[in-house]
């Protein structure tokens, strides 16, 4: 299943030449991503096909976001060789780590100084703004040392954010998967095979942070100290499935969390969720999601983009009370939503 293109120095764009189904044209979607599969159906339709791309950039994020973003950033910068980001026409292409090289202490400080310029939405939001600039440095140190203990630089070269593609020539699904990977490490071939190179290892990284805990009689917040999971989230699984899936369940993918606790590596190893025969069963239930999303959209494509997702609606369950999906949405969109819903 891998995808690369056998001229190593080509350079394939994971958008194009994908012929889409109708209703996706109609929509304005060019694929489905593992960020996706982790949302509910009705959060995903209200997000990704009701609200525009520039309405989605308006959804506010949050402190433990910004703070995971530093601490990957932070690993990253430290690591990687190559970082794939943003270029001209706001396109995804590999570049060559310029900070490869700086120290630990540097590339932290860096991080904490950015993150020190996010605006917090709101009082308990600020809170914790203010506890984890602290611990952005001890979770990312904790970071150093759940790499170091993997193999860090030694398994280079390193890539990072790299853009890959599952396409309907590989799968059974209208529209091609795309996702961004942690860390690939690249050091195995394939040797016999007429593809490309396999990587050695591919690395997904989650932070956890201190919630919140009561509010104290000096009007300060406590917090309660997250704690190392003991077993990996099934949503992180399914992301772990599709970088599996990319190099046909032939790369080991190892999941690693970080706390200010220390941190936590599962493997193939230790966890039964992360063998290929495991891996290759999320991801059917990954693509499962996708198709089932498809069918009720394909039901009516023949009707105008609105018409669409409004008979979508009709037939999901917008979730409202689920713990994560709706939260920290605006009024405004959350009235949107619920007019969608003909809830009042």
């Amino acid at each position: 299943m891998i995808l690369k293109s056998d001229k190593p120095n080509e350079l394939a764009d994971p958008l194009k030449e994908n012929i889409l189904p109708k209703f996706a044209i109609k929509l304005g979607i060019t694929h489905h991503s593992p960020t996706q599969a982790t949302l509910p159906d009705g959060a995903w339709l209200f997000k990704y096909l009701f609200l525009t791309q520039e309405q989605r950039r308006l959804l506010p994020s949050n402190a433990q976001m910004k703070a995971g973003v530093a601490v990957n950033n932070i690993l990253q910068k430290f690591y990687a060789d190559t970082i794939w980001n943003f270029g001209p026409q706001r396109k995804l292409q590999p570049n060559k780590n310029i900070l490869k090289g700086k120290t630990k202490e540097e590339l932290i400080t860096s991080e904490v100084d950015e993150y020190k310029l996010y605006v917090p939405n709101d009082e308990k939001d600020r809170s914790k703004f203010e506890k984890y600039q602290a611990e952005i440095v001890e979770v990312a140190n904790h970071g150093f040392s759940a790499l170091e203990n993997i193999g860090g630089a030694d398994l280079g070269p390193i890539v990072c954010e790299e853009q890959i593609s599952i396409t309907q020539d590989f799968s059974s699904l209208l529209c091609p998967v795309v996702g961004r990977t942690d860390f690939t490490f690249n050091g195995v071939s394939t040797g016999g095979s007429s593809q490309s190179s396999f990587p050695s290892l591919i690395v997904e990284l989650k932070t956890s942070w201190s919630k919140l805990g009561k509010l104290k009689k000096d009007g300060t917040r406590s917090f309660i100290v997250s704690s190392l999971p003991t077993a990996p989230s099934y949503t992180h699984l399914l992301q772990c499935s599709y970088y599996a899936a990319k190099y046909d369940f032939k790369v080991p993918v190892k999941l690693v969390y970080l706390t200010i606790k220390g941190h936590q590596t599962f493997s193939q190893d230790n966890c039964i969720d992360l063998t290929p025969d495991a891996l290759r069963r999320h991801f059917n239930n990954m693509c499962n999601i996708f198709r089932r999303r498809e069918l009720i959209l394909s039901q009516f494509e023949d009707d105008d983009k609105h018409t669409i997702i409004s008979k979508a609606a009709e037939v999901i369950d917008p979730n409202f009370d689920h713990p994560f999906a709706w939260f920290s949405m605006p009024q405004e969109f959350m009235d949107e939503a619920r007019k969608l819903w003909r809830i009042r």
